[in-house]
């Protein structure tokens, strides 16, 4: 289980206050898990354009966003293995996630490690690896890439690496998702399936 997300509020001085947050974050369908004068409370991380939203949403009503260096630090952490391994990064030779991050928040690595742990409740490893299943997945099962190809775009060493690690994640071979895929095409391909 995540631990909480805190996004903290200028401006917020009594019940109503409260109230017309709540009510701005529901038009916005943003799940929260508590409102207290100066805070949100979420149960993870939200996403830039989610916090562009509220900042927007909370303006008129005259709040501030309010949000502290670890979470700021989390929220860049996140944002950068997105990109790194959101599948058209291009990994250079000897890459390491861990100087990327470093040069790129310019803090030492074991210090973003160790915030991010804290704060997400889950080791910054174990998230890159978890996301970079999510992504194997979506591309067994939406593309017609090869395992190979797929390793390649996930700065997996080989497709026999990925098998792997997927295997240990997952409990499941890479096989079970190619045939999710085989299944969908044969549906969508039947002469009596109707969309």
């Amino acid at each position: 289980m995540l631990s909480a997300y805190k996004i903290f509020i200028k401006g917020m001085v009594c019940d109503r206050c409260i109230l017309a947050v709540r009510e701005a974050l529901h038009e916005l369908q943003i799940p929260v898990t508590g409102i207290t004068l100066g805070q949100i409370t979420t149960v993870s991380a939200l996403s830039e354009p989610d916090m562009d939203a509220i900042r927007e949403k909370l303006a008129p009503l005259g709040f501030t966003l309010l949000e502290d260096k670890k979470t700021k630090l989390v929220r860049d952490v996140r944002s950068l293995v997105d990109k790194v391994y959101g599948g058209s990064y291009d990994f250079p030779d000897n890459f390491k996630f861990s100087d990327i991050v470093s040069r790129t928040l310019n803090k030492d690595y074991a210090v973003i490690s160790n915030i991010f742990s804290e704060a997400e409740g889950i080791t910054l490893e174990k998230y890159i690896k978890e996301y970079r299943v999510e992504k194997v997945k979506e591309l067994l099962v939406y593309s017609d890439e090869t395992l190979s190809d797929i390793a390649f775009k996930l700065g997996y060493s080989s497709g026999a690496h990925l098998s792997r690690q997927f295997k240990d994640q997952t409990g499941l071979n890479t096989s079970h998702f190619k045939e999710i895929r085989k299944s969908k095409q044969a549906l969508t391909h039947h002469p009596g399936h109707q969309s």
